[in-house]
């Protein structure tokens, strides 16, 4: 009889992909053979519901709401949401009866561990950023065990229940090669790919400076703008303004849903946000970059970024001082040599096996721990 588990957590893409990346490590590893022994509970309108759908993983929506910087109102409305999102959960739970559950942070994932915990079923909270938020903060203590991306992260959880793995990453990530990357998209030896991506909910800021600094980037490198839904409009008409010759350098992509590896792994420099992701994937694609922490998203982005940037694979960039993304962008696009030295020191921080190493960790737990019976009549 294969595993039964239950997955939890989201609100961006970096706390959604981790978990279908230790899903697809189950899969492979033949724990998990049956689409019905898996369930993924999030947020119906959050980037969950559609990334989880594209996967092809059962999904059930829970209600949830954010407590932190909430006015009065709104937090009471939340402490709502999150007491109706605790009933839901129990009431899943009872019904799925999974072995395990599995949760990478973010507001959904409270009532969801919190049920976990009434319903004594051992639960793995992972976190894929560098530096916990308050979730995973209060979460922590109700986990049995919590997956860490980087090992700093340890002094700021119960060591005694943190196990370091890294980022978990998707089976595309594992087995890149940057040479058949580069002639798949056409990219001679000496042509240079400038990967711009604002992260699953877009970064309007990256996309303008971007956008100030074509005339000049351009002649330098091919430049391919994912943009996200907000940008893909009115980038693709800068794009139709441009002359022919430079038109041919410049893509526009609201998203990329395919491909992401690979188009990593051919990119000689990125610019994103420093969201979770960057952790695993910017490593594992071995793509040099330059990180801009989105202000109002806590500490964890700067966290993130400063992981990367003191270990030599990224440059950090407030923003504040995005009007100098431009020039720092023609300074790395062209300096071959460091280049390859950032190239070389994400290699380095590289974990493949995370997500094969979590999916070990959930079979032992359940192995451990059977789920117990639900008596009549218990909520």
């Amino acid at each position: 009889m294969g595993l039964r588990i239950l997955l939890g957590g989201g609100g961006t893409g970096g706390h959604v992909y981790p978990a279908l990346a230790v899903l697809e490590a189950l899969r492979l590893a033949r724990y998990v053979t049956d689409d019905h022994d898996v369930l993924y509970v999030g947020d119906a309108k959050r980037a969950e519901a559609a990334l989880v759908a594209r996967a092809g993983t059962p999904f059930r929506g829970i209600a949830t709401g954010a407590v932190l910087g909430r006015g009065p109102l709104a937090l009471a409305g939340s402490l709502v949401r999150n007491v109706k999102g605790l009933m839901q959960s129990l009431a899943i739970l009872r019904e799925f009866r999974p072995d395990v559950v599995f949760v990478t942070g973010g507001y959904v994932s409270v009532p969801v561990v919190l049920a976990a915990r009434l319903r004594h079923i051992p639960v793995v909270l992972c976190l894929p950023d560098a530096a916990p938020g308050l979730a995973v903060r209060f979460l922590a203590r109700f986990a049995t065990h919590v997956t860490v991306s980087d090992a700093s992260a340890t002094s700021m959880l119960p060591a005694a229940r943190v196990v370091v793995t890294g980022y978990p990453v998707r089976k595309e990530f594992q087995s890149i090669d940057r040479n058949a990357a580069r002639a798949r998209l056409g990219l001679s030896d000496d042509e240079r790919l400038l990967l711009v991506m604002g992260g699953s909910l877009g970064a309007r800021s990256i996309n303008q400076a971007v956008a100030n600094g074509l005339g000049e980037l351009l002649p330098l490198c091919r430049v391919m703008h994912v943009t996200g839904e907000d940008g893909a409009g009115w980038l693709g008409e800068i794009r139709a303004g441009l002359p022919a010759e430079l038109q041919v350098r410049y893509s526009v992509h609201a998203y990329l849903h395919e491909g992401v590896a690979d188009t990593m792994a051919a990119a000689d420099l990125a610019v994103c946000r420093a969201g979770a992701s960057v952790l695993g994937e910017l490593p594992a694609a071995g793509l040099p970059s330059v990180l801009i922490p989105y202000p109002l998203a806590g500490a964890h982005q700067r966290a993130n970024a400063r992981i990367l940037a003191t270990r030599g694979a990224a440059s950090e960039l407030e923003e504040r001082d995005i009007t100098r993304l431009p020039a720092l962008l023609r300074e790395l696009i062209t300096d071959q040599d460091r280049l390859t030295a950032m190239r070389q020191n994400a290699l380095s921080m590289a974990q493949p096996q995370a997500a094969a190493a979590i999916a070990a960790l959930l079979v032992r737990l359940a192995a451990a721990d059977p789920p117990k019976p639900v008596a009549d009549g218990v909520a």
